[in-house]
């Protein structure tokens, strides 16, 4: 727990001005202790964010192409064929692949470690890497260990449009050992099939070592760290116990979730070492722009889900062709020591991997690396004036590491003794432990504030009230709602949730159903509630004028939606939160690839950065706030109050245009993508 990190600080008090001075602990400090640093922090780091894949990807392809000696990579899905930067084609490729620059950076002498979680009970269903989790019987299948130095997205696209010229539909048949695949090309998936045929190749020559300077390893997660590590948690996951499979997809199916990128860490001393901590995926789905069109070809085409997917009440509305928007961050560390923890990090993981064919780590140990007993000199230097502090935490089982959790801990209760703000911005908002911890750590500083508030001339009613906002999507599965009811019954906060609360009622409601005992009598047969409901009911569910007079606390929360006028119409949708961040006070945030679930506290590894630097901080936030409520939302002085006030009711405006008759633009066009929370689903099940 944070606890344990909280460092002790003596503080004069001037007893005639009534005032003192002192520092706030954001870090955990006590992690950097100087004769054991496990979690060092570092104060040379300068720091570049982005805002979407559009921009993140962009300067990570730049980084790519401009490598000198090495890049190493950990991924939780890796695409080949995923365009980094794309133009305004429909069609693949857009751009030049991710495979196709790795593959070229090999050619120039740049060596290329990549590892990607991988399962192969699991891989199936996440498809987290296309040509080697599914799409592994394409068009055209590579006989032997030949062509590999041929492998191009260009020259894939090509192939197959050569192939059509024999015959307009043609049948291709493809001999695997004593499989044959039948496949059927049409011209209108041309582009689909060859993107498949490129996806496969790339992985089935990386795996052979046939790629040029191209090293690529698997992982998994380890069943027994990860029930150790579930131990501590003070909510277990559902077993089979309350007929519930949560716990055993918990166990079972651990993930690799870290996402870093490390380009020339030890070339020229480090001198041009570059950095990311993402929480985008490497896969082509979670490309998307700040504007978060409606429809946007440069996104993926949707499937099944996305032509079903209709926010309005029009029978005739033909549902989506491009998969939704999205929101995420990835931010550059260019030198500074944070690289170091990053790259220590990397090659941890890259020695514990196991090969998927050979079931067996490798004899070969990156750690003994010079990079890693003596970190490149210029990652060292002195901090310089727009340099940030910064503590790299992680959540890893094999190693008892949950400084993440420690680190929401520590923020959360550095912001509620001071009464400042948290914005949390997170595809899942699922850890009720959490939601707990937020009401413990006010109710603490409330109790201080009333102990000293008399010496010092005040009272209960000076104390400055504390904002919480909110951003979540939609729970990505129905499983997933319990859990983010849970947490938002405890904040007081789950009015929005219709669907599960109309469940719990109906459940209580319901008439118990009559059966026949041996003579002939009818009885009541008591159905017993879902475990789901019955830990509902031991949920004490303040009110929202409670949770302000009892713990000083205002909470918002919302979702985004984009709208556009297409075919004569407004069309509303859903922006996917797949971010991962934490902003506190214009002082501290964190970001990576952690979500706020159990998972990310106790089960896969997962990677943050937390930084303290007022400056950015400030400007992140008004970077964010100015695109999710609109420009009138960037400002650099915040009356909170006031603030929030702005931000709750900008959230009712964009739901009214949403719902409201009205036809025109003023009348039907968001401002900005806040939105009122809402979710009309219910599931009496939980999947972690």
């Amino acid at each position: 727990m944070a606890k344990e990190y909280t460092r002790k600080e003596t503080t004069h008090i001037d007893e005639v001005k009534r005032t003192a001075a002192c520092s706030v602990q954001w870090l955990q400090e006590l992690r950097n202790a100087r004769e054991d640093a496990t979690h060092p922090i570092t104060h040379n780091n300068r720091l570049t964010m982005f805002i979407c894949g559009e921009q993140g990807f962009a300067d990570i392809a730049k980084s790519i192409k401009a490598a000198r000696e090495s890049i190493d990579l950990i991924c939780w899905g890796f695409d080949p064929g995923m365009e980094l930067e794309r133009d305004q084609n429909a069609a693949w490729p857009r751009g030049e692949t991710f495979g196709d620059l790795l593959i070229a950076a090999g050619k120039r002498g740049v060596t290329v470690r990549l590892l990607v979680w991988y399962d192969r009970l699991g891989g199936g269903t996440a498809k987290n890497m296309p040509g080697y989790t599914h799409g592994t019987y394409p068009w055209y299948y590579r006989s032997g260990d030949a062509g590999a130095d041929e492998i191009n997205a260009k020259a894939s696209l090509q192939r197959l449009q050569d192939a059509m010229k024999s015959a307009p539909v043609p049948t291709k048949p493809m001999q695997r050992a004593d499989y044959v695949h039948l496949l059927k090309v049409t011209k209108n998936t041309i582009h689909q099939h060859a993107r498949e045929e490129y996806c496969h190749s790339w992985y089935k020559a990386a795996q052979k070592n046939l790629l040029t300077r191209i090293r690529f390893r698997t992982r998994s997660g380890s069943r027994d760290d990860i029930v150790r590590s579930l131990r501590s948690e003070p909510v277990q996951p559902a077993g089979l116990t309350k007929a519930e499979l949560e716990r055993g997809f918990i166990e079972h199916f651990g993930s690799h979730h870290q996402k870093t990128i490390l380009i020339d860490y030890a070339h020229d001393e480090g001198r041009h070492a570059v950095g990311y901590v993402i929480g985008l995926n490497s896969v082509t789905d979670y490309w998307d722009t700040t504007s978060h069109l409606v429809e946007d070809v440069r996104r993926e085409q949707g499937g099944n889900a996305e032509a079903r997917e209709c926010v309005q009440d029009r029978k005739d509305d033909p549902g989506f062709h491009t998969l939704k928007p999205y929101q995420d961050y990835a931010c550059r560390l260019d030198s500074g020591g944070a690289l170091i923890a990053v790259y220590r990090n990397f090659v941890q993981a890259w020695d514990r991997a196991i090969d998927d064919r050979t079931q067996e780590a490798s004899k070969e140990c990156t750690s003994k690396e010079a990079g890693c007993a003596s970190p490149p000199a210029a990652l060292l230097r002195k901090a310089q004036p727009g340099d940030s502090t910064v503590q790299v935490v992680r959540t890893q089982p094999e190693e008892n590491d949950r400084s993440i959790r420690e680190m929401y801990w520590l923020a959360t209760s550095m912001a509620a003794n001071t009464a400042g703000y948290l914005y949390i911005e997170n595809q899942y908002f699922q850890y009720e432990a959490w939601a707990k911890h937020l009401l413990e750590a006010r109710k603490a500083a409330i109790a201080k504030w009333r102990q000293g508030c008399a010496a010092a001339g005040k009272t209960i009613e000076d104390l400055p009230v504390m904002h919480v906002l909110v951003v979540i999507p939609a729970p990505e599965r129905e499983q997933m709602i319990p859990r983010t009811h849970d947490m938002l019954a405890t904040l007081g906060q789950d009015q929005g949730m219709t669907g599960q609360n109309d469940m719990i009622k109906e459940r209580h409601l319901r008439k118990p159903r009559q059966t026949k005992d041996e003579f002939g009598a009818s009885t009541p047969m008591v159905d017993e509630l879902p475990d789901v409901v019955q830990h509902a009911n031991t949920i004490y569910k303040p009110s929202v004028s409670e949770m302000e007079a009892t713990y000083g606390l205002k909470i918002s929360i919302s979702m985004l939606n984009t709208c556009g006028f297409e075919n004569g119409r407004w069309r509303y949708r859903e922006i996917y939160i797949h971010s991962k961040l934490m902003i506190a006070n214009d002082t501290f945030f964190m970001l990576g690839s952690a979500n706020m679930n159990q998972r990310s506290m106790a089960v896969d590894s997962e990677l943050n950065i937390a930084v303290q630097d007022a400056a950015l901080a400030s400007t992140l936030r008004r970077r964010v706030w100015g695109l999710l409520g609109g420009e009138a939302f960037a400002t650099q002085e915040v009356d909170r109050e006031e603030f929030f006030r702005k931000w709750v009711n900008r959230g009712l405006e964009n739901k009214a245009k949403k719902v409201g008759r009205g036809e025109s633009a003023d009348e039907k066009k968001m401002i900005g993508f806040l939105m009122l929370f809402e979710e009309q689903r219910f599931s009496t099940y939980r999947l972690g």
